[in-house]
């Protein structure tokens, strides 16, 4: 093993509270060869002194000050920056498994892919595990045709003909990447002030290029779920910014020329976006007149109307299948109480 250099890239912004976990959970890897790039965001809080303290304890730390641009222009200042031979993308306010970097090294270096995917756990705010998923797919590689017609399916969403899911998860964080094949590309991170799931988005456009993934069946990340993040808060032009999303992804699809299987999968993550903004809504303080008028005008929307009848079929969970169906006939008030229930079953 010619031990080879790894970079990790931590974004940063005004996360003092969790930050110092996410980097202790690095620099104590087993693996030693890392580079670690902290990308100061612009934070207004103690992270940029966190970020300094580190880099004097460690000579293996670098730190980038920046002014505040968002998650993937910070994650595109740790690609500039980057010197290892892949890299991987880690959010600061998270943190990574004892040994991960040795697992991960050991498939880099035995299968040189361009991508390694693996799983990750979602821990809640007392620090206790609430889920691990793990990748379930049948195939421990893909290579050649194999990615872009077997894998970036199954990456996007389930299977919609079967609801057979290889949980995969479409996140910077849940892989790690040839830096090669990053910079041979030009590939980049959008921004998400610019499309919502920036990260869908990005891999969409990166995977036209990649030739060889690995699957390892471990749970290697640790995701830690903040109720208070912007996927999870009530904004009132959340459904404009998952069309506009889903319009581009359509158009990526086109561009790239992927299978039609891909364009038919990327309905799912539209679906699924639609139905957490709707519920949002509904949970929302505005008057009940406003909250239906505002389910209303989404429930009418015809790119919504158009994936809601090619979804209702599907073999989806049944909720799923019966909100399309509902939305299909347009029966706005029923459609207000199931996502009214779905959503007080989150709480």
């Amino acid at each position: 093993m010619d031990n080879k250099k790894i970079t990790i890239v931590i974004a940063i912004y005004n996360i003092e509270k969790k930050l110092d976990t996410c980097i202790k959970s690095i620099v104590t890897q087993s693996y030693r060869n890392l580079e670690i790039i902290l990308i100061d965001d612009g934070s207004t809080d103690k992270c940029s002194d966190i970020c300094e303290k580190w880099r004097g304890r460690d000579n293996r730390v670098k730190v980038v000050h920046k002014q505040n641009a968002g998650l993937g222009n910070a994650r595109n200042t740790g690609i500039e920056n980057a010197t290892g031979e892949y890299i991987w993308f880690v959010d600061g306010d998270d943190y990574i498994e004892a040994n991960a970097v040795e697992r991960l090294y050991a498939s880099l270096e035995k299968e040189k892919p361009d991508i390694v995917i693996f799983g990750f756990k979602t821990i809640d705010q007392n620090g206790k595990v609430i889920s691990e998923i793990i990748p379930n797919t049948g195939r421990m590689s893909y290579e050649g045709e194999a990615v872009q017609r077997e894998l970036l399916p199954d990456l996007i969403s389930p299977n919609l003909d079967t609801g057979y899911a290889t949980d995969l998860h479409m996140s910077a964080w849940a892989s790690v990447y040839s830096t090669k094949l990053i910079r041979e590309t030009s590939w980049k991170f959008v921004s998400e002030r610019e499309f919502i799931a920036e990260d869908v988005y990005s891999l969409l456009e990166l995977y036209q290029y990649v030739n060889k993934v690995v699957i390892l069946k471990e749970g290697l990340y640790c995701y830690c779920f903040n109720e208070n993040s912007i996927t999870h808060t009530f904004r009132p032009d959340r459904y404009n910014k998952i069309l506009q999303f889903y319009q581009a992804c359509l158009r990526l699809w086109k561009k790239n020329n992927y299978i039609v299987k891909v364009k038919d999968n990327l309905s799912y993550p539209y679906m699924s976006f639609t139905i957490a903004a709707m519920e949002q809504i509904v949970a929302s303080e505005m008057s009940l007149f406003g909250r239906y008028k505002e389910i209303k005008e989404i429930i009418l929307e015809p790119t919504l109307q158009e994936t809601a009848k090619t979804l209702k079929d599907s073999k989806v969970s049944i909720q799923w299948r019966v909100l399309c169906r509902l939305i299909v006939k347009k029966r706005i008030l029923l459609c207000f109480a199931l996502l009214r229930y779905k959503s007080r079953l989150k709480k």
